[in-house]
């Protein structure tokens, strides 16, 4: 184990405080535990309630109050057992012996440059750290799985004690917005948390269509989107379930808010991560907790691990009192570390910076570069990383620039025109592979009414039979399709459009692959077809793709080939086109030979937007936070674990076994051990894992990538650009054989400046595909050597001879690693990662290697992290218990306004004092109302918000030229292009247009901007004068009418009457909103 560099570092809202002194670990979690106690770490109040405090509903993203304690320290190497260790069956490169000896860590490999030099070691995860989105409620699929899951619908029919809120309807809604800007905000909410506003997930389509109807499922979104709204809104502070009851705008839909509210947490789509939860109950004085607490042990304190255990924690104290029901108090957490940090494969390496140039703007903060996981790739539209690090820890961070300039390996820059032409290709080659990708079949659709979602208004019409009954009645017809087969979304297919150079990860759209000839492809892309060849020849990929062992890069390889027959490729084509697969192999880290044909980009369509970015100071700041706030979890480190023994039953005993000695007794288990570590099989599993599951550890890939790290005095290189790529070449620098290139196009083939996030000059270089198993292999120096040479290739004799401090990453021979992380391996079927995820009896498993939307990313490894914790809670407590009926007839009972002065012919015995008083308020508020609308008419509406955006008035304009060139040399049996084909054409079109043909269109759209702005300042003023209107009118008002409700005998206790008032939500707070627009 190397030695520990430590460094504790404060963060409050975003400041450094500055060092602590180093220490060992020990001592350093004494300090920290006392500045815990001492301070605000991660106690955030509750905020004031402001009653229409401000109009404008557009507020910052709050920045966290509590202080987020962060320690690094050093990673552990393996030196010992690597060479007999192999890793994966899936990604050999030559033979066995190959594999064993790249994860041998040779004594010569260590550096002399410095003690950060690092020997083999640090835990690396996918740049691409953060990935992809489309709602998630369309991602899930109706396959034999969900059917069988109908089974289990009954026991949710087991009528669920009906709760009593003492809330009042609306009480969460925002009256000083139109519903129409409160439906918006909801639906960009509902789509900040990978829903869709406007259908059911799959599990609430599961729990709910035995208790509502189809008419039914837009009240129920609106309310769900309105729960979600609450959260975003501040996510430092967990949403009560009183305030989520808050968002039903009817006494009847109360109970229905309730079970969402509890779908909505258990599913970790609310109150998680930082956030300080509502207030756990004591336990009750006449309860009996005649049984000991359970144990929960979570293995591995990286994102997954710490994700799922500070959920957890967070379940158990917000669901306190059914553990008390339960006689037992609520459970303990353990979580179980080998190393002497947290993060597992997010890793920021302390610096040291006192020879360097430090910017000016980064003093006080901590100097480090990432080892491991480093990119956020995007924040929006339902990245959790945008609550952990923006909303809760308040975390600086850094966009970088996607400008990347690529050098030859003379050292000149490529022509862009070249360059982009070659990408075209590239990107045409993987379109036409994936007309062998698997075929998803469409997910159950029940969607609510758009247009009254759009408006924020319930259905009127409320339905008579529940969707279960709909769908029966018509499986019963003959012929008629069985219910998984109903209700189905329409069918999409991804196509490849483009690649993220940052990231290597390939950008999908919907619409229809490979429908053009290769010939006429070509030429539409600028290319010159070779004489003798005319627009109707086409590529021949069938034969290579049913071949016994296809894989994607095999595939590939052939389609470059076969294009070598249309267009004159020259070896500079060749490298680059290379290049672009080099960048295919650092997303997956492993050789594209090794890629199942058919899933190699399952995740396809789950893409985040918005800005790549970086965490200033450490991405390890994030896990830190999570273990340390807003309470600290029981985080036991170097503690390896080397067996764990569990039940094949869920209420079974489980018990591991750690190499120090000790045993911990659990009655749950979850594993978020790395695959690579299980492919290795460091860790004995009693009894052994079943056959399906030792089956799909075998079939997912699992590779490595590495880097090559570079401390300098001072910057030699172009600061304007962040990343920027060099061209390799095979021995035969003139080859135009692919198959020559494979061994050195990933070697330091893209460098990163991540000075802006270190504050002193740092290059980052990355060793993907075969590169990055040979590094493992490789000394130091001879690494350091080689990407200096690389390095003077392009910047000449200004390039040092050596760097102040070099790190080079060894993540296979990193015994808690074994590797970098997951892929789709060459056997791979289609439900892998499913099953990966799967439970086995108490045994729960998380990680990257256990979420099919996101795998291989820190933000995939949160989420599954997210869902196992979920999975325990319900194995612990069961499914969320529904009540029957779950939404009360209308002629049971009042609703809303109306509902409150009940009907003479219903009501058999007088109204109680709360009930008569309540709607004497309501009655009162009503005629104060009407009179000061009669005097000064309604408050102006905010102006609806306009389209402007230059690509959309483009497209609009030249939707028919699409669809014309999606006609023009399409390839039989491809139908008629449908909008997709001509969106994915009108947006190619946008990216090629130049910037006069884009100049009208961008006027355009900057005039509707200033029309609205216009109107928006005027609406400011008018809403401003009205206001002041109002305040002075009800004054008046109000003085000449009274309001009196002494003759109205109010019985309650005061505890009660304090419960009645109306809910203090934050999300009515001034300055704590979520800007859902930007």
């Amino acid at each position: 184990m190397t030695t520990a560099q430590e460094t504790t570092l404060l963060l409050a809202e975003g400041n450094d405080i500055g060092p602590v002194p180093l220490g060992n670990p020990e001592e350093l979690d004494l300090h920290l535990e006392s500045i815990l106690a001492s301070g605000d770490v991660a106690k955030i109040r509750d905020i004031e309630h402001s009653h229409r405090t401000e109009h404008s509903t557009s507020r910052g993203t709050p920045r966290a109050e509590s202080e987020i304690i962060v320690r690094f320290d050093d990673m552990d190497v393996d030196v010992e057992s690597t060479a007999s260790a192999p890793v994966s069956q899936n990604y050999i490169l030559a033979s066995q012996d190959t594999v064993r000896n790249s994860f041998e860590s040779p004594a010569s490999a260590l550096s002399d440059q410095s003690e950060l030099t690092s020997p083999p070691s640090s835990p690396r995860q996918s740049s691409k750290a953060t990935t992809p989105t489309e709602p998630e409620a369309l991602k899930t699929q109706v396959t034999a799985s969900a059917a069988a899951s109908m089974t289990k619908i009954p026991s949710r029919l087991m009528s669920g004690r009906r709760r009593v809120f003492d809330v009042r309807p609306r009480v969460s809604i925002p009256t000083d917005i139109t519903p129409h800007e409160y439906a918006h905000q909801c639906i960009a909410a509902a789509e900040s948390s990978r829903l869709n506003p406007y259908a059911l997930h799959q599990d609430e389509y599961l729990m709910l269509r035995e208790h509502i109807s189809h008419a039914q499922v837009t009240t129920y979104l609106n309310i769900r989107n309105g729960i979600l709204r609450l959260w975003l809104n501040n996510p430092r502070i967990g949403v009560s379930r009183e305030e989520a009851v808050g968002c039903a705008k009817d006494t009847r839909w109360f109970d229905v808010a309730s079970v969402c509210y509890d779908w909505l947490l258990r599913s970790g789509y609310i109150n998680f991560g930082c956030a300080e939860v509502p207030s756990p109950m004591k336990r009750p004085k006449k309860s009996k907790t005649d049984k000991k607490s359970k144990t929960i042990v979570v293995i591995g304190a990286g994102l997954a691990g710490l994700g799922c255990a500070r959920q957890l924690d967070s379940l158990f104290k917000q669901y306190a009192k059914e553990f008390y029901d339960l006689g037992e108090e609520p459970p303990k957490v353990v979580v179980l570390e080998g190393r002497n940090r947290l993060g597992g494969r997010v890793y920021s390496r302390a610096l040291d910076s006192r020879q360097s140039q430090r910017l000016i703007r980064f003093k006080g903060r901590r100097h480090s570069v990432e080892c491991g996981g480093m990119i956020i790739t995007g924040f929006e539209r339902g990245n959790p990383l945008n609550v952990l690090v923006r909303g809760q820890m308040a975390l600086p961070y850094y966009a970088l620039r996607s400008d990347t300039t690529l050098y030859d390996s003379n050292g000149k820059p490529v022509d862009e025109a070249r360059d982009r032409l070659v990408e075209k290709l590239y990107n045409d080659c993987l379109e036409r592979v994936s007309d062998y990708k698997f075929k998803n079949q469409p997910s159950k659709l029940i969607e609510g009414n758009r247009d009254l979602i759009n408006e924020g208004r319930d259905s009127s019409s409320e339905g008579h039979k529940t969707i279960a009954h709909v769908e029966e009645a018509a499986a019963a017809l003959p012929q008629a399709l069985p219910i998984a087969e109903q209700s189905l979304g329409p069918r999409v297919s991804l196509v490849p459009v483009s690649t993220d150079r940052a990231t290597g990860k390939t950008h999908a759209e919907p619409g229809t692959s490979s429908t053009l000839k290769a010939a006429h492809k070509a030429k539409l892309m600028g290319w010159t077809l070779r004489e003798g060849i005319d627009e109707d020849y086409d590529l021949d990929l069938d034969a290579a793709a049913k071949a016994s062992n296809a894989t994607l890069g095999s595939v590939m390889d052939e389609a470059i080939s076969q294009y070598k027959n249309i267009v004159d490729l020259t070896a500079q084509d060749f490298r680059l086109m290379n290049w672009h697969v080099a960048n295919l192999e650092y997303s997956n880290a492993i050789n594209y030979n090794q890629l199942s044909l058919s899933g190699w980009d399952i995740d396809a369509g789950n893409e985040w937007e918005g800005k790549h970015t970086m965490v200033v100071g450490g991405y390890q700041n994030v896990p830190w936070g999570l273990g340390n706030s807003p309470s600290r979890l029981d985080i036991r480190k170097e503690a390896t674990v080397k067996k764990v023994s569990y039940s094949s039953e869920k209420l079974g005993a489980a018990r591991v076994e750690c190499e120090n000695g000790v045993t911990i007794d659990a009655d749950y288990v979850v594993s978020t051990i790395p695959l690579g570590v299980l492919k290795h099989g460091s860790v004995e599993f009693a009894p052994p894992l079943p056959q399906w599951k030792a089956d799909v550890v075998r079939r997912l890939g699992y590779g490595i990538l590495n880097k090559i790290i570079l401390v300098y005095r001072e910057a030699f290189w172009d600061t304007s650009r962040d990343i920027f790529g060099v061209l390799r070449t095979p021995h035969s620098r003139h080859s135009l054989e692919q198959g020559e290139y494979t061994s050195h196009r990933g070697r330091c083939f893209q460098w990163f400046d991540v000075s802006n996030m270190s504050g002193i000059p740092v290059l980052l270089g990355l060793m993907a595909g075969d590169a990055g198993f040979d590094t493992e292999r490789t000394e130091n120096d001879k690494l350091v050597e080689e990407a200096t040479q690389v390095l003077r290739s392009i910047y000449g004799d200004k390039v040092p001879q050596q760097p102040l401090h070099s790190i080079v990453t060894r993540w296979g021979s990193d015994k808690f690693a074994r590797g970098s992380y997951s892929s789709a391996g060459p056997d791979m079927k289609p439900n892998d990662y499913q099953t990966m995820a799967r439970p086995v009896g108490n045994l729960f498993f998380a990680g990257e290697h256990t979420i099919e939307t996101h795998p291989a990313t820190v933000h995939g490894a949160y989420l599954s992290g997210l869902r196992a914790a979920s999975e325990v809670l319900e194995a612990m407590l069961g499914p969320i218990q529904i009540p029957t009926p779950l939404i009360v007839p209308k002629d049971s009972v009042g609703s809303s306004a109306q509902g409150l002065k009940r009907k003479a012919s219903m009501a058999t015995s007088p109204p109680s004092p709360r009930s008569a008083k309540q709607a004497r308020i309501d009655a009162y508020e009503l005629e104060a109302w009407n009179n000061i609308v009669s005097k000064i008419g309604e408050r102006p509406w905010k102006p609806q918000k306009v389209a402007g955006n230059a690509y959309i008035l483009y497209s609009k304009a030249h939707y028919e030229t699409a669809r014309r060139r999606c006609e023009e040399g399409r390839r039989s049996g491809k139908g008629r292009p449908g909008p997709n084909d001509v969106r994915i054409v009108t947006s190619k079109m946008w990216k090629e247009a130049s910037n006069e043909e884009r100049k009208p269109f961008e006027d355009q759209a900057a005039e509707l901007k200033r029309g609205y702005n216009e109107k928006l300042q005027k609406w400011e003023q008018d809403a401003k004068a009205w206001d002041e209107k109002y305040a002075e009118i009800r004054r008046e008002w109000e003085k000449e009418h009274p309001l009196v409700l002494d003759d109205i005998v109010d019985d309650r206790t005061g505890r009660e009457r304090r419960r009645a008032g109306r809910v203090s939500t934050y999300a009515e707070s001034e300055g704590s909103e979520i800007d859902l627009d930007s």
